[in-house]
């Protein structure tokens, strides 16, 4: 996987959201040779693009009829957890959206007994460097959610 900055994967999602996972499920692909795992989000707020309601992330993996896919760089979400998903539509023009950046453009949200919320993506820790080499730009250590919402208001207008 190569490491992208939350700016540049703000840059590549047509739809960036914070929502919440209301239920998964594993189908076969018709061939019947791959698993995707569809999972349904309540949309809270939009960050670019636009969708209200319900949108369908789908993944490759996950587990049907006893067999069970597992895909590096891929992580699966539980009914109740929140995220800001980095999206784009799927390529199978199904209606779905697919996460920018496998694993790195999913912010799982934490909330704190203070009151605030952190994100992280749960990537290792990278540092990447600005290409003009003046600065050092962590990507994927935790940060608030207010930091993330206003890196990609800045970098997704």
């Amino acid at each position: 996987m190569v490491p992208v900055s939350v700016e540049t994967l703000a840059s590549h999602a047509e739809l960036i959201m914070q929502g919440q996972a209301t239920r998964s499920w594993s189908q076969w692909n018709a061939q019947h040779t791959l698993i995707y795992t569809f999972t349904e989000f309540s949309v809270a707020q939009t960050l670019k693009g636009s969708a209200s309601g319900k949108i369908v992330v789908k993944q490759l993996g996950g587990s049907v009829d006893g067999v069970t896919q597992h895909v590096s760089g891929v992580r699966s979400w539980q009914p109740g957890e929140e995220a800001v998903l980095f999206l784009r539509a799927s390529e199978a023009k199904d209606g779905t959206h697919v996460v920018v950046g496998l694993v790195q453009g999913d912010f799982r949200l934490q909330r704190l007994s203070s009151g605030e919320v952190r994100v992280s993506n749960g990537a290792p820790e990278v540092q990447l460097l600005n290409p003009t080499g003046a600065e050092s730009i962590s990507q994927s250590k935790p940060m608030t959610l207010d930091d993330l919402k206003t890196r990609v208001r800045k970098a997704a207008p």
